[in-house]
């Protein structure tokens, strides 16, 4: 039977030259394929090991460099300075209180009107057990060329301050901003994790309650 069958292919074969003809093209075809193939997996290859020497050799002079060492004792030492520019706590409390008398002063500075600021929110800093991060929404009154001088005065505050969202509207008696910030503050040793220290809410218009608003006022960066 399979000789058979054998026997009817070869005589095809041998009688039909268009069959003969379309085999060979599509050999052909597939041959130049997998050439092509070959020639772009080639291309590939060497381009990625150009790229992998060339980054050997830069690596290679970098290491042959002797400022490396004092550049990166000038880096620990800039990393430490900018470290030790953040606020240290000893309790949620006050990181809330830190957050708003700085953003009361900086708003009170540049003259805005009808201060007011309120912690949102108070959670540690992922991958670092040592920070917490206070939101705080700060809502004002601005006028002409009020808000310039308010946002150069909170840049001061970067990188452990930093502004989340700004929004300015409209209002019958100017422009009203709503500025939502999120500040950073080094837990001091043996500081109170507790969430319950103070009122998260503070009207800015009549400053910090008590004596919270002079102690951290002192202490800002």
């Amino acid at each position: 039977m399979i000789a058979a069958q054998r026997d009817r292919v070869l005589a095809e074969w041998r009688a039909s030259r268009r069959l003969r003809l379309v085999v060979l093209v599509i050999m052909l075809v597939a041959g130049v394929h997998l050439s092509l193939s070959i020639s772009d997996r080639r291309v590939a290859t060497i381009e990625e090991y150009r790229r992998d020497a060339g980054l050997v050799e830069r690596l290679r002079e970098a290491s042959a460099e002797s400022s490396w060492p004092a550049r990166a004792d000038a880096a620990g030492e800039q990393l430490a300075h900018i470290q030790d520019s953040m606020t240290e706590v000893a309790s949620v409390g006050l990181a809330q209180a830190e957050i708003q008398a700085w953003l009361t002063q900086q708003a009170q500075g540049a003259g805005l009107a009808d201060i007011n600021v309120r912690v949102e929110t108070t959670l540690d800093v992922p991958g670092h057990a040592e920070l917490w991060q206070v939101m705080a929404r700060l809502d004002a009154t601005v006028a002409e060329g009020q808000l310039g001088p308010f946002l150069q005065a909170f840049a001061a505050g970067l990188p452990w301050i930093q502004a989340e969202r700004l929004d300015i509207s409209s209002t019958t008696d100017g422009q009203r901003v709503v500025l939502t910030a999120r500040g950073y503050y080094r837990k001091a040793p043996g500081a109170d994790t507790g969430s319950d220290a103070i009122d998260a809410s503070v009207s800015s218009a009549s400053g910090m309650p008590g004596s919270a608003a002079g102690a951290v006022t002192d202490s800002l960066p």
